[in-house]
C-alpha cells in the first residue's frame, strides 16, 4: 500500500505555498442541480467500475439504495460546501481509509492562507478535546484546557459531525483521533461551519469555566502565533522543534539493560522508486540493526509503530521476516484483487500507474468467475499465480522478546504488519487499536481525479487486500493490543510516554536470569 494514508498529514505540514490572503471563493459558490447530478453520477461510475471494496462493509443492495437516494436529492441549487459534504459523506460511508474527497486540487494553499479557522491546536480523546497550542495573542487559554463548547454546540456534538466525515477502515474509531490540530480546524470549516468569530467555552486545569471569543484566522497566522504566544513555550519546545534526520532509528536506552528501541516513522521507501528498491534500502537498514542488536546482546526489542501511517507494502513484509518466531515460511496476504483490468473503463488513465504498468495490467491479473481479478502471486508453488506467496524468516532475525507500540495512526502498511504479526504471535502489543482493519484494507494503486463540474478531487484505491490472518470476531476493527494504554492529558503536558513506560515495566518484571542470560 503506497503512502496515501499519510499524504494529508504531510501536506498539512508543508507551508511552501505563496498564495496571497483573500477570500474563499468556494464559500459563496452555488452549484446548479444539473451540475451536481452530473458530478455525482460521474463519481458513482468511478466507484462502481473501479472501487474493489464498495460493498465490503455494506451489502450491494443497501449501497445501491443509498446511491439512488442521493441521486434524487439534487433538485435545487446548493452551496458548494453542502455538495462537498454529500460527496465526502458518501466516501466515508464506504469505510475505507484510502477513499476520500477534497474540495479542490489546491486545497492546501486555501487552508494555509485564505480559509479562516479556529486558532487552536486541539487534541480530541474519547471524552475530551484538549488544547495543545493557543494560536491567538491572548494568554488566557493554556495548554491542557478542556474545550467544552464551540458556538453553543457541545464538543460531543461537534466531534460526531467531524467523525462522520472522516475516512477510516470499517468501524475503527481510534483512527479518527487524527481529526486533531489542523485537521480539527479544517474539518470544522468544511463540515460544520465557517464563522468569523468563535465563541468558545473551556474548563481550566483547576476546574474553572472560561468563555472567550476569538476571531477565525488562516492557519498560517495561527501557526505563527503558536510560536509567539508564551503560554505555548514548553509545548513548542517539546512538540514543534523536534526534527529527526532519519525516519528509521535504532537506539539503546541507558536505563534498560539488554533492550533496544526500533522507531519506524513510516515505510516511505527512503527515495525508492519501486517496491524492489524499497526492499533493498530497508533490508540494508535492518541488517545493520540486527548486527547491532546481536553485538549488544539485546534480549528485548521494542518496535515503535505509533503514528506510522504506512508506505511500501514490501517494507512491512520485510520487517515481519526479521521478527518471525517460526522457522517455516508463512503467507502475508491471503489474496489481493481488483474489480477492473482496465477494459472499457475511462478511469485507469487517472491512476498513479505508469503507462507501461497500465499496458501490463492484464498480465498481472487472473480473471475469476465472479468477475473479479486476482493479483498474481509468485509463490513458487504452482503456476496458477493464485496460491499466496509465503515468506521465510531471515537467518539473522531477532529471536528475543518483541514488544510493539501501536495506536490509531498505525495505518495502511503499518496496520497490515500489525495484523499479520499479531496472527503469528510475533510479540506483545501495547497501546490502542490500530488504524487499519485486521482482515485487510484497500490500496496498492490509486485513482485521483477532479469531478468535472465542481472540481472536487476524489481518490479511490484499486486493490482489495485480504491479510493472511484468522477471521476476526468482529469485522472492520483494527488489531487490538494485548495491553490497552491510551495517551492521557498528563502525558502530553508533562512530555511523558506512559505507553513506553508500561513496556519498560513489563521488561523489568521478567525473571532476573532471563534478563542476565
Amino acid at each position: 500500500m503506497k503512502a496515501i494514508g499519510c499524504l494529508l498529514l504531510l501536506l498539512l505540514f508543508s507551508f511552501g505555498s505563496h498564495a496571497q490572503p483573500g477570500t474563499d471563493s468556494l464559500s459563496t459558490r452555488i452549484l446548479q442541480p444539473a451540475d451536481m447530478q452530473a458530478d455525482f453520477r460521474y463519481c458513482r461510475r468511478l466507484l462502481e467500475e473501479t472501487h474493489p471494496a464498495l460493498y465490503r462493509y455494506t451489502p450491494k443492495s443497501l449501497m445501491q439504495a443509498k446511491l439512488d437516494s442521493i441521486d434524487r436529492t439534487f433538485t435545487k441549487a446548493q452551496p458548494f460546501y453542502n455538495f462537498f459534504k454529500t460527496i465526502n459523506g458518501l466516501m466515508a460511508d464506504i469505510r475505507c481509509a484510502h477513499t476520500h474527497a477534497l474540495p479542490q486540487k489546491h486545497w492546501r494553499a486555501q487552508f494555509n492562507n485564505v480559509q479562516k479557522t479556529i486558532p487552536f491546536f486541539i487534541l480530541p480523546t474519547k471524552q475530551h478535546a484538549f488544547v495543545l497550542l493557543n494560536g491567538t495573542a491572548d494568554q488566557t487559554i493554556k495548554p491542557g484546557f478542556d474545550l467544552l463548547h464551540i458556538n453553543g454546540q457541545s464538543i460531543a456534538d461537534v466531534r460526531q459531525q467531524l467523525y462522520r466525515h472522516h475516512w477510516a477502515d470499517g468501524y475503527i474509531q481510534s483512527s479518527k483521533s487524527q481529526v486533531r490540530g489542523e485537521f480539527f480546524a479544517l474539518f470544522y470549516y468544511w463540515f460544520v461551519g465557517q464563522p468569523d468569530t468563535y465563541s468558545l467555552t473551556f474548563r481550566s486545569l483547576t476546574g474553572d469555566t472560561i468563555q472567550v471569543n476569538v476571531p477565525a484566522t488562516p492557519f498560517r497566522e495561527s501557526r505563527r502565533q503558536w510560536r509567539k504566544n508564551p503560554v505555548n513555550k514548553q509545548m513548542v519546545a517539546w512538540y514543534l522543534n523536534k526534527k529527526q534526520k532519519h525516519p528509521w532509528r535504532l537506539y539503546f536506552p541507558d536505563t534498560l539493560a539488554h533492550a533496544a528501541i526500533l522507531r519506524l516513522d513510516g515505510f516511505g521507501g527512503e527515495g525508492a522508486r519501486n517496491s524492489a528498491e524499497a526492499v533493498t534500502v530497508f533490508r540494508a537498514f535492518m541488517d545493520k540493526s540486527m548486527a547491532k542488536l546481536e553485538k549488544q546482546g539485546t534480549q528485548h526489542l521494542i518496535i515503535d509503530l505509533r503514528a506510522n501511517t504506512g508506505g511500501w507494502d514490501s517494507q512491512g513484509i520485510e520487517l515481519f521476516t526479521y521478527l518471525m518466531k517460526t522457522d517455516s515460511a508463512v503467507p502475508y496476504y491471503a489474496r489481493q484483487h481488483s474489480i477492473t483490468n482496465g477494459d472499457g473503463s475511462e478511469f485507469l488513465k487517472f491512476s498513479d500507474l505508469s503507462e507501461a504498468d497500465r499496458q501490463n495490467v492484464k498480465n498481472e491479473l487472473i480473471p475469476e468467475a465472479d468477475g473479479t481479478f486476482t493479483l498474481k502471486q509468485d509463490s513458487g508453488i504452482d503456476s496458477t499465480g493464485r496460491t499466496p506467496k509465503r515468506y521465510s524468516p531471515k537467518s539473522n532475525r531477532f529471536k528475543g522478546q518483541v514488544y510493539i507500540l501501536m495506536n490509531g495512526e498505525s495505518a495502511s502498511t503499518a496496520s497490515e504488519f500489525l495484523a499479520v504479526a499479531h496472527a503469528n504471535k510475533v510479540g506483545v502489543f501495547i497501546g490502542t487499536e490500530s488504524g487499519g482493519a485486521y482482515e485487510g484494507g484497500n490500496g496498492a494503486s490509486f485513482i485521483t481525479l477532479e469531478l468535472p463540474k465542481s472540481g472536487i478531487q476524489v481518490t479511490t484505491p484499486l486493490v482489495y487486500y485480504n491479510n493472511a490472518v484468522p477471521e476476526p470476531k468482529q469485522r472492520g476493527r483494527g488489531t487490538m493490543p494485548d495491553y490497552e494504554e491510551p495517551i492521557t492529558r498528563n502525558d502530553i503536558l508533562t512530555h511523558t510516554d506512559s505507553q513506553l513506560n508500561f513496556v519498560v515495566t513489563l521488561i523489568r518484571k521478567q525473571p532476573r536470569q532471563s534478563q542476565e542470560n
